[in-house]
């Protein structure tokens, strides 16, 4: 099934799902699987989604397919819709950027579940009505939920509660040098069953998770500050430059410093 409406594409599929061609999209594209698993190639790492676990992908980044093993869901958002209702909800300036991470939130799982439910039971311009209007809700979920360069904060609602009580540890103080151990004791679960229910509930591990925060919690100040690259990566609970840089590219594929300057010369 793929349906076209003027800000996208809605496409669902549960055939050719093995390896395809490298691809740059110029649109921002979300991959979500809603069963099974999947695994996608970029320049700077390789991604794997279980089920229910979705990325985002920016226009123009450079992406392959490997492998789908039941099903695949691909909703294309055009830039200029995504641009525009940004700057409408007052989103950071325009042209959001988002973080090339695996995310999983049951919200967004609803909106596939619901669409596909719809789809199967609605006349021809039902459908149109529908897409239009659930493109917008669909931008909407993911400006909250998928972290990018607008963000000064990460939305944490609706995840389990030992899920959630150690996320709101974490951002509160995410410059401290968390341990497993640490992040245990705020639950009543041992290290393995709390390592597992973590990357159930989001789709990243507990550490994963804080890095990914870290970086978030920099961007406002490589935007609004002239401090070093050291500075901020020390400010925001990175032990070393390096390993600052190493996430920083793994997520927006390209350095903290040039990401300053292009926020900046916008």
């Amino acid at each position: 099934m793929i349906e076209e409406h003027a800000n996208g594409l809605l496409l669902n599929r549960t055939t050719m799902l093995g390896e395809r061609n490298w691809r740059d999209d110029d649109t921002y594209k979300l991959v979500f699987s809603p069963k099974g698993h999947a695994i996608y190639q970029f320049p700077q790492q390789q991604l794997e989604l279980s089920e229910g676990e979705a990325i985002l992908l920016n226009p123009h980044d450079l992406h392959k397919q490997l492998h789908h093993s039941a099903e695949k869901w691909i909703v294309e958002l055009r830039p200029g819709f995504v641009t525009e209702l940004a700057q409408e909800i007052g989103k950071y300036k325009v042209d959001p950027m988002f973080a090339l991470v695996t995310c999983k939130h049951s919200i967004i799982h609803q909106w596939f579940s619901t669409t596909s439910l719809y789809w199967s039971m609605a006349t021809e311009s039902e459908q149109a009505v529908w897409l239009e209007n659930s493109l917008i809700q669909l931008a909407l979920i993911i400006f909250r939920l998928v972290p990018g360069s607008y963000s000064d904060n990460w939305d944490i609602s609706g995840y389990e509660p030992s899920v959630h009580i150690v996320q709101d540890a974490l951002k509160q103080s995410f410059d401290h040098d968390w341990t497993l151990d640490e992040m245990v004791q705020l639950t009543q679960l041992g290290k393995f069953q709390f390592s597992h229910l973590f990357k159930q509930e989001t789709g990243l591990s507990p550490y994963s998770w804080l890095q990914v925060y870290r970086v978030i919690k920099s961007q406002e100040l490589l935007c609004r500050t002239d401090n070093s690259i050291l500075s901020i990566a020390m400010q925001v609970g990175f032990k070393n430059v390096s390993s600052y840089h190493a996430i920083f590219r793994r997520i927006y594929g390209q350095t903290p410093g040039l990401f300053r300057k292009r926020i900046r010369n916008r």
